[in-house]
C-alpha cells in the first residue's frame, strides 16, 4: 500500500487543479453512521417511510413519538460530529494550491467546518431551510439544531406542542412559504444547479480524488465515470473496492483519514 500512497502523491504533485469527490465514508470517520451501512439508521427506521417528505409525514400524524425519535436520532450524529483527518487534510491541499473544489454527497458540514472554501453539496445540508414556495433558503446554526433537540427530546410531546417547536424552528419564509429542510430525500431530484456544477468541475479538473463513496447513487456516481472518459486522472481512497474502481489510476485501500493523512506528508516530501 506504500506504493499506491507513493503514486497518489506523485499525481498530486503533477496536477493544479484537483477535484475531491466525497461520500459517506469520509463522514464515517467523524462519528456519523452510514444510512445504509452496518448501525446505520436504516436498520432502526424503514427507509421506504422515513426516507421520503410524505413517509415522514404520516409517522408524524400517526405516530408522534416514533417522529420525535426519528428527528432526534438523525440530528444528534450530526451536530456531535467534527472534522476528521480526512476533512482536514482535503483543506490543507486546498491551501497549498492543489485542491480547487469538494464535491461531496454528504449533508453535515464538515468540509467546510474544516476549511474547504470551496464545496459543492449535492444532496443539501442539514444546516440550511429551504422554502417550499419560493426555494430561499437560510442558513440553521448549530446551536439552534442542538436546541431544537434538547426541547423534541425533554420527553413525550403531544402534536400541538411539536408543531410548534417545529415551527419555531423553522419560522416563515418572506413570502409566506413554509421552510424544510433544504436536503435531498428519496425520491427527490438532486439540485440542478449544484449537479451542473459537479460535472463542470470535473470535467475541467486535471485530477479527481473519489473518497468514501461506493458510487451506487446516480446520477452522481456519474461524475468521475465521465470524468475518467475525459482523460482525467483518477485516485480512489477507499477500504474496498467500489463500481468507480475499474476507472482508477490509483486505488489506495484505506480509510480515508489515515490515506490523506500519508499522502500529504509523501507530498510534502515531493515537493
Amino acid at each position: 500500500m506504500a506504493e499506491q500512497i507513493k503514486k497518489a502523491a506523485q499525481i498530486l504533485a503533477e496536477s493544479r487543479n484537483v477535484l475531491i469527490f466525497s461520500g459517506s465514508g469520509v463522514s464515517e470517520e467523524s462519528g456519523i453512521p452510514t444510512f445504509r451501512g452496518k448501525g446505520g439508521l436504516w436498520e432502526k427506521y424503514n427507509p421506504a417511510l422515513f426516507g421520503n417528505i410524505p413517509g415522514i409525514l404520516a409517522v408524524f400524524l400517526f405516530d408522534t413519538n416514533r417522529f420525535v425519535n426519528f428527528v432526534c436520532d438523525a440530528t444528534r450524529a450530526f451536530i456531535d460530529a467534527e472534522p476528521n483527518p480526512a476533512h482536514i487534510a482535503i483543506a490543507e491541499l486546498e491551501s497549498m494550491g492543489k485542491v480547487g473544489a469538494v464535491v461531496t454527497q454528504n449533508i453535515d458540514g464538515l468540509h467546510q467546518a474544516a476549511g474547504s472554501s470551496k464545496v459543492v453539496e449535492l444532496h443539501g445540508s442539514i444546516y440550511r431551510l429551504r422554502c417550499i414556495k419560493c426555494r430561499q433558503k437560510v442558513p440553521v446554526k448549530r446551536d439552534d439544531l442542538i436546541s431544537l433537540v434538547q426541547a423534541l427530546s425533554e420527553g413525550k410531546m403531544k402534536k400541538r406542542g411539536l408543531i410548534s417547536a417545529m415551527r419555531d424552528f423553522a419560522g416563515r419564509c418572506d413570502c409566506g412559504g413554509l421552510r424544510r429542510p433544504d436536503i435531498v430525500f428519496f425520491g427527490e431530484s438532486l439540485p440542478k444547479e449544484e449537479l451542473n456544477e459537479a460535472f463542470q468541475l470535473a470535467s475541467h479538473s486535471d485530477c479527481l480524488f473519489v473518497v468514501g463513496t461506493s458510487a451506487v447513487v446516480y446520477p452522481a456516481a456519474n461524475i468521475p465515470v465521465i470524468a475518467a472518459r475525459l482523460g482525467v486522472r483518477v485516485v480512489e481512497i477507499n477500504p474496498v473496492p467500489s463500481n468507480i474502481s475499474t476507472y482508477a489510476d490509483v486505488l489506495v485501500s484505506e480509510p480515508a483519514g489515515s490515506a490523506f493523512a500519508a499522502i500529504v506528508s509523501e507530498l510534502k516530501n515531493i515537493l
